[in-house]
């Protein structure tokens, strides 16, 4: 648990720095491009940072989405803690794949000291809650911008998380958008003319 709130604070401070020094950082990176290339080369960076951008933004809000979800769950059950585990669910359903599941288990736990029958209605509803998240909130929200195939989105995230933990999972999509565009626009082009 303490590497997890680690991983957090450090993945939220590196995205502070990131956005605050991002023009700088962008100019400095496409001035490793050669000159004759890099209007081509700032075309394709100001795309994939619109799609790291865009997916950010998404995860955000459907994150939020999931927070008040369960906050306006747990009032409506008289769960204790309610606001926090609201807040607790918002920041872990971030992490890809596993943040939502692991959150649903420890709101569960604490639905537990209600009753039983809260219990397993509290499961019910992270169970129904995910299945709408993954199919339609997920594909709506972020699917139409980030346009990466849900194989792909899969292998990044289990490569991302073996690799580097948290971090790696938190930065796998954004990663595996800009391999999928840098594949669609630079490579497949020139294999088909080869």
């Amino acid at each position: 648990m303490f590497t997890a709130l680690t991983d957090t604070l450090i993945v939220t401070v590196l995205t502070i720095y990131f956005l605050a020094d991002l023009p700088r950082l962008r100019a400095t990176l496409y001035r490793f491009v050669p000159h004759s290339r890099r209007p081509r080369a700032i075309l394709l960076g100001d795309e994939i940072f619109a799609k790291v951008g865009s997916y950010v933004l998404g995860n955000v809000i459907i994150s939020v989405i999931a927070g008040a979800a369960t906050f306006v769950w747990l009032v409506a059950f008289s769960v204790p803690y309610a606001l926090l585990l609201g807040v607790f669910v918002a920041v872990l359903d971030l992490v890809p794949l596993i943040g939502s599941t692991i959150a649903g288990i420890a709101v569960a736990a604490v639905a537990l000291t209600v009753s039983v029958p809260v219990c397993v209605a509290t499961i019910v509803f992270f169970v129904a809650f995910r299945l709408g998240e993954d199919y339609l909130l997920v594909p709506k929200i972020i699917g139409r911008s980030v346009e990466v195939p849900a194989l792909s989105t899969l292998i990044a995230v289990l490569i991302g998380g073996s690799l580097l933990g948290l971090v790696g999972a938190l930065v796998a999509i954004p990663f595996a958008a800009a391999v999928h565009l840098l594949a669609q626009e630079v490579f497949f082009p020139r294999l088909d003319r080869s």
